[in-house]
């Protein structure tokens, strides 16, 4: 056996065992968790398996879309009166129905409300531009359509490293993709816990510690909004006894649980009519005592600390020693700006209370001992460790540059993913094998060649998207098919060309060198001209898309490889070691 022919066997050789090593451990993976005795052991090799797509593994679709209301009134500028505020709420609320009727752009339809109500948008948003003249309306949403654009693409960025930094939820690779201007479409493979999941995403990471007012000062204010007859309901009252204020757990008042929606309602009317000052919020505490009471702090709106100068937060178990001792807590540091000012404010502060809060609710409410220099501080109160990773993982993220929605909701089971593996591996062995033996009959010992050539091609196929760590879907498993297809159509041209040089009176090997050699170009030129379109599906598509021309791509170099290199290796062999005179094709 010549040295090219003795190097051809041992690339190919190499290749096969690389493969089968990759293999190996999605093999072991579907092979013990289908047993139900055995699928502890599944877990072992379920890291180096083929990752499968949400529609093969089941978890959650979801659907999310820009808080218009919320966006466009944090746009607007700081100092809008009351009345102003209101009527900007007016026109955006009536933008949203018209644009839910019709289908259309909110702020277009914004813009056209603004001009036949003759409101100049520039009273509302004048601080979009620095420049002192009036801008036109159309300026305005120019402006604000330029500010949506960005703020879509750090939405999006914060989504995928909120989940990319959580391996809980990064099983299955995640898909997180933007959908038109307003939307964001998040596939997670393998998750179970719906509510959780949403909680998670939906999270603005809004974080600040503000100082905490004291007892008498909330007191005031309380009585001052009870005396303002906004409702017939009373925080204190004395001559019914009927108080909606009670004596706070972590805080110094709580409110019964089945009145929280009736004292936000309060809240917010005073809130509007300026009864609570604005240099003052009211804000929950984010835990129930004992799912009847809930406390409820008076802070400062000001914040001493946000979260762009939280660095490196870190969910981890407290050390001994301390009154969080063996409880999960979340550790963060400070920048330099941060730290300057923490000091400063502890300083000043010793003796008081400074809320920690994260999206609106109050995680703790520590007291302040003594000046913090160092910038370190610690967040606890988390009941077990993935509330602790998930607070982590959000601070860590950074926050939402604008408040977002769960507009829809999708949830696929295990079984109805099961299904579809079955359904698309059945198609796949039912197709392959009508393919090959469709080939054995036709090209007898050459057919039995190219059916050898699909099968590792297969195999081929499967190892790179293995070590490509890719995820399998089920419009990936239609692009394994499809690739089974172009390589038969490579070798039906190969061995048709073969056939021809036989018809011309040449020798066998001759035949096979030339039938290879004229088929060639054909097939590399249709092999590129798909590639290339695999390529622009991959980079241009998504999801789904991605999957099928990922694969059809991976199949394509492969299908090169089996149908030209190793079945001329296998021919050529043949031919040599037994002196084969007539070849059947």
């Amino acid at each position: 056996m010549s040295q090219k022919i003795i190097f051809r066997w041992s690339l190919i050789l190499a290749v096969v065992i690389g493969s089968i090593y990759f293999l190996l451990p999605t093999y072991k993976y579907f092979l013990y968790n289908s047993d139900q005795d055995f699928r502890f052991l599944a877990k072992e090799y379920e890291d180096d398996a083929i990752k499968l797509g949400l529609d093969l593994k089941g978890g959650v679709y979801i659907v999310l879309e820009l808080d218009y209301l919320s966006y466009l009134l944090s746009l607007s500028n700081p100092k809008l009166n009351p009345e102003n505020k209101t009527k900007l709420k007016k026109i955006i609320n009536t933008s949203l129905e018209q644009s839910i009727l019709t289908n259309s752009d909110i702020l277009n339809n914004m813009e056209i409300i603004a001009k036949d109500s003759n409101v100049d948008l520039s009273e509302f948003y004048s601080n979009l531009s620095l420049s002192k003249r009036n801008f036109s309306n159309e300026e305005i949403i120019s402006l604000i359509q330029s500010n949506k654009k960005q703020s879509m693409k750090n939405i999006l960025d914060v989504m995928r490293n909120r989940i990319e930094n959580h391996n809980k939820y990064g099983v299955g690779e995640p898909s997180i993709q933007q959908l038109g201007s307003d939307r964001i479409v998040v596939e997670l493979a393998g998750i179970t816990d719906v509510k959780k999941v949403k909680e998670y995403i939906q999270r603005t990471a809004e974080f600040k510690m503000c100082l905490v007012e004291n007892k008498s000062t909330f007191l005031n204010l309380l009585i001052k909004i009870d005396d303002s007859g906004l409702s017939n309901q009373k925080f204190i009252d004395s001559e019914s006894g009927n108080n909606l204020l009670q004596q706070g757990y972590r805080s110094d008042f709580a409110i019964k649980v089945e009145d929280l929606d009736l004292v936000d309602e309060i809240l917010n009317i005073a809130k509007e009519k300026q009864v609570i000052p604005s240099q003052y919020d009211i804000v929950w505490d984010q835990k129930d005592i004992n799912k009847q009471w809930k406390d409820i702090y008076l802070i400062r709106t000001k914040s001493v600390i946000s979260g762009g100068e939280i660095k490196k937060p870190q969910a981890m178990i407290s050390d001994y020693g301390t009154d969080q001792a063996g409880k999960w807590v979340v550790n963060l540091d400070m920048s330099k700006k941060g730290k300057v000012r923490w000091s400063r404010f502890t300083g000043n502060n010793i003796g008081r209370k400074v809320a920690i809060i994260l999206d609106n609710k109050v995680f703790m409410s520590p007291t302040i001992q003594s000046k913090i220099s160092s910038g370190g501080t610690q967040i606890s109160g988390f009941e077990n460790r993935n509330e602790a990773e998930d607070i982590s993982s959000v601070l860590k993220a950074g926050e939402l540059a604008a408040p977002i929605n769960i507009l829809q909701v999708n949830y696929i089971g295990p079984s109805l993913g099961q299904d579809s593996i079955d359904a698309g591996s059945f198609s796949l062995f039912l197709g392959l094998l009508i393919v090959l033996i469709f080939m054995i009959i036709y090209y007898n010992f050459s057919g039995l060649v190219a059916s050898i050539a699909l099968l590792l091609n297969l195999i081929f196929v499967l190892a790179i998207l293995i070590t490509m760590d890719a995820v399998l879907t089920l419009p990936g498993m239609a692009g394994l098919l499809l690739t089974v297809g172009m390589a038969v159509d490579a070798n039906v041209i190969i061995f048709e060309r073969i056939r021809e040089e036989l018809k011309l009176g040449k020798k066998v090997l001759p035949a096979i060198y030339s039938g290879y050699d004229r088929a060639f170009v054909t097939i590399l030129d249709a092999n590129v001209t798909t590639l290339l379109t695999a390529l622009i599906l991959s980079f241009m598509g998504s999801g789904p898309i991605q999957g099928f021309a990922t694969t059809l791509g991976v199949g394509i170099i492969c299908s090169m490889f089996t149908a030209i290199f190793i079945t001329k290796t296998i021919f050529i062999t043949v031919v040599n070691q037994f002196n084969v005179k007539r070849f059947s094709i």
